[in-house]
């Protein structure tokens, strides 16, 4: 009897194992459905900005929208770029901070070996 279910345990394993992990087929097929709809969607949104874009009121429209989020959203937009000008300037001082030490690792250690002097050099 435990032998049973031991072997039951173990093809149910085997099929929540196989139900988990797609076949090469189906990655395929999934692959394929996902390219064609990208395209289409790239294809037909394409055209439909075109023609919104050339549209004056719905180029005003989108301006007058952009507008009324920027000013909504103004203190977190202001916010954000001064964390990332901060983050930008801590960035910028620790490769030059960097870029020293390397320098100073560099004409270290050209000071401790010898120089190693070429026969085109000694004539």
């Amino acid at each position: 009897m435990r032998h049973l279910a031991e072997e039951a345990d173990s093809i149910i394993t085997k099929q929540v194992a196989e139900e988990k992990s797609p076949s090469k087929v189906d990655t395929i097929a999934i692959g394929v459905a996902t390219g064609v709809a990208a395209t289409v969607i790239v294809q037909t949104g394409g055209g439909i900005i075109n023609t919104l874009a050339k549209n004056p009121l719905v180029t005003f429209g989108a301006g007058i929208i952009a507008g009324y989020f920027t000013h909504k959203y103004r203190k977190e937009i202001i916010a954000l770029s001064n964390h990332s000008a901060e983050h930008g300037k801590d960035f910028m001082l620790r490769q030059k901070q960097d870029f020293k030490n390397m320098l100073a690792v560099s004409q270290q250690a050209s000071k401790t070996s010898p120089a190693v002097v070429s026969d085109d050099q000694e004539k």
